[in-house]
């Protein structure tokens, strides 16, 4: 998992240098589940104890991160709406 994380950083740090980008490939995508019409990407920091709450409930549920992050707001919508 680290050497996901450190390539994460790097492209976090070179996303804006059109320099670097014009001779790459664009990675592969990976092969998984569709993305069901998704359109926005953001990004949140979890304390680590959020984070294992998440990695939890998505082994617990068979669900992705994500999918777990997404019902959770779609939970906390409903309950205030």
């Amino acid at each position: 998992m680290e050497n996901e994380r450190q390539r994460a950083a790097f492209y976090q740090t070179h996303k804006d240098d059109e320099d670097m980008w014009e001779d790459v490939e664009p990675p592969k995508r990976r092969k998984g589940r569709p993305t069901k019409g998704l359109k926005a990407t953001i990004t949140v920091r979890f304390t680590e104890e959020e984070a294992d709450t998440i990695r939890r409930e998505a082994q617990a549920t068979g669900a992705t991160y994500s999918e777990v992050v997404r019902n959770a707001i779609r939970a906390k919508a409903a309950v205030t709406a």
